[in-house]
């Protein structure tokens, strides 16, 4: 069931009213039934994945604790890395694989590839792996002990708001709260703090991201027709899609978490107000960032410094600089894989992992804030024509068109045209409260202002901006196929 549907709408609050009717020792039983009855809403039979990758994640972090030979524990969390990339190959990748190794090896003659090998991935895997594999990493540098409770380390991997995209939680962090009876009482500001989450949510998705999806589909849809003025309008209106529709989603779940006492990582802050691309990262999908940052950054960063620290190469890079730049462009080109098995992700990914390593190297500290907004904001356009277009051949002709074919800017008719003029609307109101809250956060506030009418009535708005410029066919996340 997606957020945005009906059923979601009956669901949630249903589990909400039981959650707090249940004694606390039994809750946890009764949200794991309720991930799991969520998750199979959507396949059945993937929750035999889940299943036995929590299975094996619970049972290695016991093995790791009940050893104190070092060899045999770092044996064991090798293992179960293995096991559980193994798996997101298997499901998401298998068939991108193999179809480079024919086009490689088989390109005069082609043959077809196994139905086998074209897994159907399930959905959330790479999800529920990293916070899995993060879980296990803790584990065996002693972060946090080994979760003995096999019921609650299930809760941890298939928590319903965020099984499918996430917030990517860390065991340090969400496993605590599982057992904190204090955190799980009835308090009417989490109530009433998930309730301004969600209305929020649902505002960025209904009003913004599948307004702009209409226009967006339909110029990505057809290339050959259209020019550069039109791309480069689609590409921004793409740049707000995207970002809506990942904050919409990350503010549902987030809210739908808080509603019961939960503590969710924040996924966005206003990232299009960044001054730099590596600010940019600290601003989007911060909990992938941060766990970039911490489980793949650091550690080859850690390694390259030992391989690059004995010397000065070339006599004028310093082995910072060229551990900075390995290890950013190897962890953003993995990023640009995570989102898929395609080449335009690898080169979005490269792109942003570029991006870092120029920065370094200028060292751009000076200048005015504003034109170092429209700078970042102008660079992560660019890479989103990649990361939006089926294949590589479409993203250079859009580029191409853009600089030689300027062309008319297309503008549907009949009554498609409302869908761009809503979406422009609701991009206008979405940047009027991130430009308050930039750059004007301690001034006067409607969501957070001290007398409750105001509050009642700015979420009164929202629902009825919602009800009324909202389009309600239940249409998929965009980050439910990443």
């Amino acid at each position: 069931m997606f957020f945005n549907s009906i059923q979601y709408i009956l669901f949630l609050p249903a589990v909400v009213i039981l959650f707090y009717l249940t004694p606390l020792r039994f809750r946890w039983l009764l949200l794991l039934a309720a991930s799991y009855y969520f998750y199979m809403c959507w396949k059945p039979e993937f929750i035999v994945v889940i299943v036995v990758s929590t299975l094996i994640n619970y049972s290695s972090a016991l093995l790791m604790s009940g050893t104190s030979v070092q060899k045999r524990k770092k044996l064991i969390m090798i293992s179960t890395l293995v096991i559980n990339l193994g798996l997101l190959v298997i499901f998401k990748y298998l068939g991108f694989i193999a179809e480079m190794f024919q086009t490689i090896f088989q390109s005069d003659h082609p043959s077809r590839i196994s139905p086998a090998l074209l897994l159907i991935a399930p959905i959330g895997i790479s999800y529920y792996t990293l916070q899995s594999l993060s879980y296990i990493i803790d584990v065996y540098y002693g972060r946090r002990d080994a979760e003995k409770h096999p019921g609650i380390f299930a809760l941890y991997v298939a928590f319903f708001p965020l099984i499918l995209s996430g917030p990517i939680e860390r065991s340090t962090h969400l496993l605590p709260q599982l057992r904190e009876k204090e955190r799980q009482k009835l308090h009417s500001v989490n109530i009433e703090e998930g309730i301004k989450l969600i209305i929020f949510g649902y505002f960025l998705k209904l009003v913004i991201a599948d307004r702009t999806s209409i226009y967006v589909d339909a110029v990505f849809g057809n290339l050959p027709r259209h020019g550069g003025i039109t791309f480069m309008a689609a590409i921004v209106l793409y740049s707000f899609q995207i970002y809506t529709d990942f904050a919409g989603y990350s503010a549902i779940a987030i809210g739908s978490a808080r509603l019961m006492g939960f503590d969710v990582y924040q996924n966005f802050n206003r990232p299009y107000f960044s001054s730099s691309i590596r600010e940019f990262w600290t601003r989007w999908h911060m909990s992938l960032s941060s766990w970039l940052r911490d489980y793949l950054f650091n550690p080859l960063a850690f390694s390259f410094m030992r391989i690059f620290r004995k010397e000065r190469y070339l006599k004028i890079i310093s082995p910072e600089f060229l551990t900075y730049a390995f290890a950013a462009f190897i962890t953003f080109f993995i990023c640009g894989i995570w989102h898929g098995a395609r080449l335009t992700f690898m080169i979005w990914g490269s792109l942003h992992g570029i991006y870092l390593i120029i920065e370094r190297a200028i060292d751009r500290k000076t200048g005015k804030r504003l034109l170092n907004i429209f700078i970042t904001y102008i660079m992560v356009l660019f890479t989103w024509i990649f990361f939006r277009s089926d294949n590589v051949h479409d993203a250079f002709l859009i580029i191409r068109t853009i600089f030689t074919q300027p062309g008319k800017l297309y503008i549907p008719f009949d009554s498609d045209v409302v869908a761009p003029v809503y979406a422009v609307l609701g991009i206008l109101i979405l940047l009027l409260i991130e430009i308050k809250r930039e750059f004007f956060d301690l001034k006067f506030s409607f969501t957070k202002n001290r007398n409750e009418y105001v509050r009642m009535i700015t979420y009164g708005l929202l629902i009825f901006l919602i009800l009324y410029l909202g389009v309600f066919d239940a249409s998929q996340f965009m980050y439910f196929k990443f």
